[in-house]
């Protein structure tokens, strides 16, 4: 049944310093929040005259105007034995993260049970008032409140998840990696998307006489699958994980020691059948992982023995940028911020980085040495990164790797943590498999403060034995898609999260 939101059901947290692992929300229990707005652009038109009727113009094309930051006022009773909490950080001049909380039959003061959340990020106070502060008369008496008015560029909401499974009767190999490649259009090229709906994923080779090349489990609506082998690797050659540069799908093996790629367009075309071809150009040690940051230009591949490679063509091959000098492990993940910035990690304790997109090194501290092999790793911004284990432990510095802090979750230190994603700077998914085994994925609301078991919402996740790797969307904080395996050992297992 839908409830409609009220007003004596909201409770405000504030994040000083924005969400993060080492920032805690914090109730706010003398505040309100007022209303929220924000403008997204007027339009104008673009006229012509009219070829029917003199003295008429017609509308030819539009010019939307820009976008604002969205605006609210937080209220509070000002108290005479506590500091003002908003005069504070407007004194300050930092930015905050501001969260209201609607629910019903829970604690209000427990962060992590609300129904929805609204959401303002780096939110920053513009004003601060107080009602007045003293009386001249017994008419005057009254409660003295004071009012922030805050204003913020992003805004979203949060809510309640639940968890299904996709492309069951498509998927029958164990499935390794996935990605989203896509944006928000509104049919000016002929398609429609919420920047959610194109998702590839990538599953082991099939066994048997005679073997299968493995294959890629594609959708460009969330909601109608479909699978093509990708039929450059070989039936023995199992692939590693998967990215978009331009526009070409690219596959990465280990086993093959190459990339693999395919046009975009031919992929998604269910009428077509692609064209893969292998690129072996470049690669010494055998590639891992490959990431392309959020608007970047170039797609990084870590591998085998420490090597680095970065490339703009994945036709043309890659170059290598880190020929195992930095360090000589094995490198299993990695992770760009943008073009010059990210974090690569990897066997015993291995962690890589660079500053300017070509040169790597290490950084003053690992949280873990021989016998530890990390197997993720997330770069929040320049100085806190998280990493996660094959024991099962969840790792984040604040500042640049100079210091490590274990982070737990519901089930950490145990098992595997195979997988991390941020779709904003508060929500994050957390791949962890138990050691039963019994795949998870966790969400956090406040940057990795904290972490919760999905579903939030009704029913359970699909019985698997491990989710290898999550991917959530930039364009909507409520959706995540896991891939692992199932919970026979054999086939694989595709779950979607919504709300």
């Amino acid at each position: 049944m839908t409830q409609a939101a009220k007003t004596g059901y909201s409770r405000v947290f504030l994040t000083d310093g924005g969400a993060g692992p080492h920032h805690a929300p914090v109730y706010q229990a003398y505040m309100k929040a007022g209303g929220a707005s924000k403008s997204y652009g007027d339009v104008t038109s673009i006229e012509a005259p009219s070829s029917i009727q003199y003295d008429s113009f017609i509308e030819i094309d539009t010019i939307k105007g820009a976008e604002e930051r969205a605006t609210m006022d937080l209220m509070s009773r000002y108290l005479m034995d506590l500091a003002s909490e908003m005069l504070r950080i407007a004194e300050l001049g930092c930015g905050v993260d501001i969260q209201i909380h609607f629910g019903a039959c829970t604690d209000p003061t427990a962060f992590n049970t609300f129904k929805k959340s609204f959401v303002m990020e780096n939110a920053y106070f513009s004003n601060w008032s107080t009602d007045d502060l003293g009386a001249i008369e017994s008419g005057d008496r009254n409660p003295v409140m004071e009012t922030g008015s805050i204003s913020a560029k992003i805004i979203y909401e949060i809510l309640q998840l639940s968890v299904l499974e996709v492309a069951g009767s498509i998927v029958t190999n164990e499935v390794v990696d996935v990605t989203i490649c896509d944006q928000v259009a509104c049919g000016e090229c002929d398609e429609t998307s919420t920047g959610c709906q194109h998702i590839y994923a990538i599953t082991t080779a099939a066994g048997g006489s005679p073997g299968t090349a493995a294959d890629i489990v594609h959708t460009i609506d969330g909601a109608n699958w479909y699978a093509d082998d990708i039929d450059s690797l070989g039936a023995a050659e199992a692939p590693n994980a998967v990215a978009c540069l331009g526009d070409y799908v690219v596959v990465v093996s280990n086993d093959s020691g190459s990339a693999h790629y395919a046009l975009k367009d031919e992929v998604d075309d269910v009428d077509f059948d692609e064209d893969w071809t292998e690129i072996a150009t470049g690669f010494v040690g055998a590639p891992n992982d490959e990431y392309r940051a959020i608007g970047g230009r170039y797609l990084y591949v870590v591998g085998d023995s420490g090597y680095v490679y970065r490339t703009d063509d994945i036709t043309a091959g890659v170059t290598v940028l880190d020929a195992g000098v930095a360090t000589v492990e094995h490198l299993n993940a990695v992770h760009m911020l943008s073009d010059t910035f990210g974090v690569a990690v990897g066997n015993n304790g291995a962690i890589v980085y660079t500053e300017d997109g070509l040169a790597w090194g290490e950084p003053s501290t690992s949280p873990a040495g021989v016998g530890t092999h990390f197997s993720c790793v997330w770069v929040v911004s320049e100085t806190v990164w998280f990493v996660g284990t094959t024991a099962g432990t969840l790792y984040y510095t604040k500042d640049k790797a100079a210091n490590w802090t274990v982070k737990g979750f519901p089930g950490s230190g145990a098992g595997a943590v195979h997988d991390i994603f941020f779709s904003s700077t508060a929500v994050g998914y957390l791949a962890h498999a138990t050691a039963t085994p019994a795949g998870r994925i966790l969400r956090t609301y406040d940057g990795g403060y904290s972490w919760n078991i999905l579903p939030e919402g009704t029913g359970t996740i699909p019985a698997n034995d491990r989710i290898n790797a999550v991917v959530g969307c930039i364009f909507d904080v409520n959706f995540v898609v896991g891939v692992g395996l199932a919970d026979n050992a054999v086939d694989g297992i595709i779950v979607k999260g919504s709300d």
